[in-house]
């Protein structure tokens, strides 16, 4: 493994909260340090994870950081980072860094008091929105009516989402100046564009695909993609099979979530979404976002974050050149961050 990977999502705090001890190797999970060390990791983003309509999100959301910063300090092979130096100096050091991040706007209880109060806690990405609508921010899967809760939009009590009501924006503005990053994966089509249209810095799509190649919602179109390049953003490839894969995303739709083990989906198919990244975005734009421990089918071969040097290698062999896969690896996030240091 010649590149360090960073991962910007995880789901793994459920593993965590589950009692179970992630510095062993254990069946049954993507993320563990074992897994970690082989793969190359230099960086995991744990995402704290708010279900929708969640009561108390931001002390749910709480306990979970509680959690992942305690992993991050329980053992000499792992630390906590906050910031581009400290990502680079734990990388230089052989360690693996942890980062926070928060998804589901849900978790600041309509509050910019409570947002500052996760940068605080080191938070340094919160997705907007996860399942369903937020009062401020439209999910690209939530039904029913969008209410922004600050009078300041009737037309959504008509069923029209804007994507960001007069609250949201103020949110993204306060992001924007604390230093968090907003990531646009789960967000609607045009909750997606008000933010593109009016951060002031890079933005991410942390666990996304190509909906060229897969066209689940939760995938981005081309003139999305086009837009996070432009913009100096990116997106991390998913590795969630119905996310990858049309003919896995029609059968698990039709199924109802249950998907079908009759469909085989190769994990070159990962490198595929890259490749399309970045023809239509530039290779500034690509990197990985595995949704590890939060996805209920992989492709196969794909066991966790072990998977990464057979990644690697893939991307040679596409004629990737090293420095263009240390970029979609490792630096082009390096590069947002820094922005948003």
């Amino acid at each position: 493994m010649a590149h360090k990977v960073i991962d910007l999502h995880c789901d793994s705090v459920f593993n965590l909260m589950a009692g179970k001890d992630l510095r062993q190797e254990l069946s049954g999970v993507h993320v563990d340090l074992p897994r970690l060390k082989a793969g190359g990791v230099g960086l995991q983003v744990f995402a704290a994870y708010v279900p929708a309509r969640t009561a108390n999100a931001f002390n749910y959301a709480a306990e979970r950081l509680v959690t992942i910063e305690a992993f991050a300090g329980s053992d000499d092979a792992l630390a906590l980072a906050e910031n581009a130096a400290e990502v680079r100096a734990i990388m230089g050091a052989g360690k693996i860094g942890i980062m926070c991040a928060v998804e589901n706007g849900l978790a600041i209880e309509n509050s910019l008091e409570k947002l500052e109060k996760l940068r605080r806690r080191k938070v340094r990405i919160m997705t907007l929105v996860h399942s369903d609508h937020l009062v401020w921010a439209a999910s690209c899967t939530g039904t029913g009516y969008f209410y922004p809760g600050d009078g300041q939009s009737p037309e959504l009590k008509r069923g029209k989402y804007p994507g960001l009501s007069v609250f949201g924006e103020q949110v993204l503005d306060a992001m924007n100046d604390l230093g968090i990053i907003p990531d646009l994966s789960h967000s609607s089509v045009e909750c997606f564009w008000a933010v593109i249209n009016r951060s002031k810095k890079p933005v991410i799509a942390s666990h996304s695909c190509a909906h060229s190649l897969c066209g689940s919602a939760r995938n981005l179109d081309d003139d999305q993609l086009k837009a996070l390049g432009d913009s100096g953003g990116l997106v991390g490839v998913n590795f969630f099979s119905a996310f990858l894969s049309e003919p896995y995303r029609l059968a698990y739709e039709k199924s109802k979530g249950q998907g079908d083990s009759s469909i085989n989906v190769p994990w070159t198919i990962i490198a595929d979404h890259i490749d399309h990244i970045v023809k239509i975005a530039g290779e500034d734009t690509a990197a990985l976002g595995s949704d590890f421990d939060g996805i209920s089918a992989a492709p196969e071969g794909v066991t966790g974050s072990d998977f990464y040097p057979q990644l690697e290698d893939e991307l040679r062999r596409r004629g990737y050149s090293e420095e263009s896969i240390e970029k979609i690896f490792s630096k082009n996030f390096l590069r947002v961050l820094e922005d948003w240091d």
